[in-house]
């Protein structure tokens, strides 16, 4: 009788033990189904479906972009801006044009210019070192595309032996 006791209290201090060994077998199980399933089937789907029904999935999310309410105004305005024909907007073209300059290959080590845009067309404001830089700039900011032309008004710094000159307006493009 008294082994009995001894047993039912050793089996009364275990259940906890057994418990969350339990539960964390179980909540493994669970994790590997939730996580291994989803692969298997997307691979499965992926296989069958082939090239369209990527195509149509894809179509799908952006027209559900388009359509949806709320937070997703600003996606769809800025989806909207992208598909437009006529292009980017002169703000938009500005960013660009800076942004290219400064990180282009054969422009980024140079003193930036100011860069505004009026119209599509590109007006460069600043001083460079040489001419090559100033042609280097007005090349890379005519070669963005939707820019429709580039006014230079870039002018080059005085040499120390009395060299160089300052630029007249200078335009270039269409």
């Amino acid at each position: 009788m008294l082994r009995g006791l001894l047993e039912g209290l050793v089996r009364l201090l275990l259940l906890p033990v057994r418990l969350v060994w339990a539960l964390l077998i179980t909540a493994t199980r669970v994790t590997a189904a939730v996580v291994v399933l989803p692969l298997r089937l997307c691979g499965a789907l992926a296989r069958v479906a082939g090239p369209r029904a990527v195509a149509a999935f894809v179509l799908g999310v952006v027209l559900g972009l388009l359509a949806a309410p709320g937070p997703g105004r600003d996606l769809r305005a800025r989806l909207v801006r992208l598909a437009r024909v006529g292009g980017p907007t002169d703000d938009e073209l500005a960013d660009k044009v800076a942004f290219e300059l400064a990180h282009a290959p054969r422009t980024w080590h140079l003193p930036q210019p100011e860069v505004t845009v009026a119209d599509r067309r590109i007006v460069l404001r600043g001083t460079v070192p040489h001419d090559t830089a100033r042609a280097e700039l007005v090349r890379v900011a005519a070669g963005i595309p939707g820019v429709a032309g580039v006014d230079d008004q870039l002018t080059v710094e005085q040499a120390e032996h009395g060299e160089g000159a300052e630029a007249g307006d200078r335009s270039t493009g269409s």
